[in-house]
């Protein structure tokens, strides 16, 4: 049996009107940056850490100091162990980036890498940020993650090869983007 093919579906214009109703609610046409370390064949429910960063941005030449580090500790970080994924976006002028670790002490052993700790030797000495925040968050209540099956709807605990029910084989996101 054949996997199904996982896809991107944005929301349909009645969805959009929905979402149109939220006074806050805003859309940011800026590229999400991602990228997978040693452990990204691994999904949300195995994180034991959580890194959150958050920075602002004012000036353009200092900003691409600001990439040329991000490009740097984002290598570092892609071969440390433990490195499950980081994904960055941008909410309106709100840059933001999630960390997912497998331990905290493994978040904690990366922050005092020659890279990570290079990183923010310039941040403090340029300036490239106008605002920063970092924080290692731990998981209060992990679930497990779930696929239901598009051939019977059966739902399977994740990570699972096929369907619980049925047999069909599953995706999985992460073994598909890190395989």
């Amino acid at each position: 049996m054949s996997s199904p093919t996982l896809q991107v579906f944005p929301p349909n214009a009645d969805n959009e009107q929905l979402f149109a109703q939220i006074p806050s609610f805003r859309q940011t046409p800026i590229p999400v940056v991602a990228f997978e370390g040693p452990e990204g064949h691994l999904g949300p429910e195995d994180a034991g850490a959580v890194l959150v960063l958050h920075m602002t941005m004012v000036e353009p030449e200092r900003t691409q100091r600001f990439w040329r580090q991000v490009a740097l500790t984002a290598k570092a970080a892609s071969e440390f162990p433990g490195f499950i994924r980081m994904i960055a976006f941008f909410d309106g002028a709100a840059n933001w980036a999630l960390g997912f670790w497998r331990r905290v002490e493994d978040a904690q052993a990366y922050a005092k890498a020659r890279a990570h700790l290079d990183a923010i030797k310039e941040m403090h000495e340029t300036g490239f940020e106008y605002t920063h925040f970092a924080g290692i968050f731990q998981p209060v209540a992990p679930r497990p993650r779930h696929a239901y099956c598009d051939a019977c709807g059966a739902e399977t605990t994740m990570p699972a090869a096929a369907c619980s029910r049925c047999g069909r084989d599953l995706a999985d996101v992460f073994q598909l983007q890190h395989g």
